[in-house]
Formats: C-alpha cells, sequence, structure tokens
C-alpha cells in the first residue's frame, strides 16, 4: 500500500473511531449503572411476593414449628444473626441445616419460600416478583436493619 492510499484510509479510519467511541462509552457506563443497581438490592426493595411469603408460612408451620417458634425469625433475635448478610447465606443455611431431622430434605422452592415468610415477618415490604432460588440473584440481596 503506498503512502499516498495510506492517507486515505487513515481519514476514514478516523471518522469511524469518531463515531464508535462515544457509543463505547456511552454503552460501558450504562452497563455499569446497571450491574450497580443489580448488586444495591436489599430486603427493603421488595425481593418477594406476599402469596410466597403465605405459601412459606404453610412450609414453616409443616416443617419448622414443631421445634422453632416464628418468633425467632423476627425482630433482633433474627436481625441480631443475620443483619449484613445476604439472602443466599440464610437460604444456604436453611438449606445445609434444617430440617433438623432431615437437612436438605425440601425443595428449593419450599426454602426460599420460607425465607419470604421470614422477610414478611420483620417487616420488609413484598414486592411484584418472587424471590428466587437462583444463588447468583440471592447474593445481590443484602439483609439489613434499617434501609439503607
Amino acid at each position: 500500500m503506498s503512502a499516498r492510499s495510506r492517507m486515505r484510509v487513515a481519514p476514514k479510519r478516523e471518522l469511524i473511531m469518531r463515531r464508535i467511541i462515544p457509543f463505547l462509552i456511552v454503552f460501558t457506563l450504562l452497563s455499569f449503572r446497571s450491574v450497580q443497581s443489580q448488586s444495591a438490592r436489599s430486603v427493603w426493595d421488595g425481593v418477594y411476593t406476599e402469596g410466597q411469603a403465605a405459601r412459606g408460612q404453610t412450609v414453616f408451620t409443616a416443617f419448622c414449628a414443631s421445634c422453632h417458634s416464628a418468633s425467632e425469625f423476627n425482630g433482633d433475635p433474627f436481625l441480631g444473626a443475620w443483619d449484613a448478610s445476604t439472602a443466599l447465606d440464610l437460604f444456604s443455611t436453611m438449606q445445609t441445616k434444617m430440617p433438623m431431622d432431615n437437612p436438605g430434605s425440601l425443595k428449593p422452592e419450599e426454602y426460599v419460600d420460607v425465607v419470604a415468610y421470614f422477610f414478611r415477618g420483620n417487616a420488609f415490604p413484598a414486592g411484584k416478583d418472587e424471590l428466587t432460588t437462583d444463588r447468583e440473584q440471592l447474593k445481590l440481596i443484602r439483609i439489613e436493619r434499617k434501609k439503607s
């Protein structure tokens, strides 16, 4: 390629880069903001539904109430143990340790419904979407005493 033809190509490349770079910057900033908002979820953001908490209450009554009182999972006893943890921490602990006589015997959906029941018992607001069993999503939900 001669020096003259390279000179003709360079302005085209420069023009293309001038158009692409702003787009890439905006795209990167929007992507970062989206990831940041996903990781900023808390129990105060309506992360479960009222129907899910009701199912969780049924599961709790059937499988947990013979050993536990619902009051163990409300207010200071619950928040003292779980404040600054994630929904995944709570879900995983329940799944690996409960019921005490048969750990892991419930379906993942039943464990997450009980988590929703605990959230309702602590006056965390219900939302329009159910709490999921997806571990990556549960990891993003912070349990916190006060809304930040």
